[in-house]
């Protein structure tokens, strides 16, 4: 049974943060004033593109920095930002819960301190890991904390350079909108790099017969049916587990593996030399290290395999990926190379394919974004992290060699896809603590260096005198 959150001391808690805002805001003054642009179009300083976390902690660090002028946007709805209440069907977080990032070092924004107000430090002690729904709630109220506002129902549609400024196309509640900004951060969910993947013959099923575990699942009209899942993964035996909870009649776990991964190799980067300077590394080592992440792989967790191995109806199936399926009247005859498996419906956790080219935002621009392969020349070489966003200190694309394309310095990529630049867990709540002050200076470095030609002018400018005896 979900407990009850205190509201009052969740209102008070929000009082004391905003009390240790005020506290340490020095220097308070805004030295990036909103803009304007010279059609007289809705102008930003920075564009943030998702109002999850990451998005949200970039905002308020950004306020925090001095920079006005900043606008967030989300295609969902208020409290449906990022994947918690979505397509992520886990009960807890899968990272240890005294983690810290979000919050820009003030105790009063954690989330143990949130925990604490809102059910009590008994609670927080009970608890191995933050249940799911009630990080949603936490980020709830962190946006409302420290006042970040995200424009809901807006998505972006298109960048295309201009200037010295990116505009931006955007549907805005369906309605085609054109707005402008010096930089842009690209923060809308795990695949804003690529797009989530099944094999290409998957796609000849019937879409009433298939999904992919990252999407949106009608697990009740399951119920009765025959589901089975390709993946080994997290996210593979969190669906399962979902399907078996929704009374399906018998749920098949499939995947190549002879076993499932033991190891997690992301808790053995969690520790601050490698959060912090990992971007520091030379070329070659970040190659190796997040090849050895990828080959190593990570195992699902324990209430997953759990959860479902106490189902009878329930089976596990190492070393048996499909190669194939099709689709009859009243089946699914599914080809794997320990013979055939028939199943009334499909769930693919089969992950993300890296590919800007499948971005619809980046039509404009992708073809000059360097990827790793247009830079690095691996002696092992891989052609999934060949094909990642090849990016600069602070998130920022860079350009092919041989092309000028100046304005790729604007654009951000803060996602899945930026962990072989800057660390497997760089854009994940563990990574936050070290990588959300890391973007934040790449963007007020790139909008400092624009204002510099001016400093000696506006210095000679000033003439606000001190109050003399």
């Amino acid at each position: 049974m979900t407990p009850t959150p205190d509201h009052e001391a969740l209102h008070a808690l929000a009082a004391r943060a905003r009390a240790d805002l005020a506290a340490m805001a020095y220097p308070a003054r805004e030295w990036m004033p909103p803009p304007a642009h010279p059609t007289g179009a809705r102008a930003h300083n920075v564009l943030v593109v998702g109002g999850g976390q990451s998005g949200v902690g970039v905002a308020h660090l950004l306020a925090r920095e001095g920079v006005g002028g900043v606008s967030v946007i989300d295609a969902a709805a208020r409290g449906a930002e990022g994947p918690w209440r979505g397509y992520a069907r886990m009960a807890t977080l899968r990272t240890p819960k005294d983690l810290v990032g979000l919050d820009g070092g003030l105790p009063s924004l954690s989330v143990r301190a949130w925990y604490d107000a809102a059910f009590g430090p008994a609670a927080w002690d009970a608890i191995v890991r933050i249940p799911r729904l009630q990080w949603a709630a936490y980020l709830d109220w962190f946006r409302d904390t420290v006042g970040v506002e995200v424009r809901n129902g807006t998505a972006l549609r298109k960048l295309v350079p201009d200037g010295e400024w990116i505009a931006c196309d955007l549907a805005v509640d369906g309605r085609p909108v054109r707005e402008y900004a010096r930089r842009v951060v690209l923060a809308h969910g795990f695949e804003n790099a690529g797009a989530w993947s099944m094999p290409e013959w998957a796609s000849a099923l019937p879409e009433n017969r298939r999904a992919h575990s990252n999407g949106m699942v009608d697990f009740a009209a399951l119920a009765g049916k025959r589901v089975a899942v390709l993946g080994h993964g997290a996210s593979a035996f969190d669906n399962a587990l979902a399907a078996l909870r929704a009374g399906a009649a018998r749920v098949d776990l499939c995947f190549r593996r002879a076993a499932l991964p033991a190891i997690n190799p992301h808790r053995w980067a969690e520790f601050g030399g490698y959060l912090r300077h990992y971007p520091d590394l030379p070329d070659a080592t970040k190659w190796a290290m997040s090849r050895r992440f990828r080959l190593m792989d990570q195992p699902p967790t324990a209430d997953g395999v759990n959860g479902c191995t106490a189902f009878a109806n329930f089976a596990a199936h190492p070393g048996r990926g499909w190669t194939g399926a099709v689709a009859h009247a009243d089946s699914v005859r599914i080809d794997t190379p320990k013979g055939a498996l028939d199943a009334d419906f499909l769930i693919f956790a089969t992950g993300m394919r890296v590919d800007l080219a499948l971005r619809p935002e980046l039509t404009a621009i992708e073809a000059d974004i360097a990827r790793w392969a247009d830079r690095f020349a691996a002696d092992d070489p891989d052609p999934v992290l060949a094909a990642w966003p090849y990016l600069g200190p602070g998130f920022e694309f860079l350009p092919k060699p041989g092309r000028t394309a100046p304005w790729l310095a604007r654009i951000h990529q803060f996602g899945f896809a930026a962990g072989l630049s800057h660390g497997a867990q760089c854009a994940s709540v563990s990574g936050h603590r070290h990588a959300l002050p890391r973007l934040v200076a790449g963007v007020t470095r790139g909008l400092f260096a624009e204002i510099a030609p001016g400093l000696p002018a506006a210095l000679d400018a000033y003439d606000v005198r001190e109050k003399l005896l």
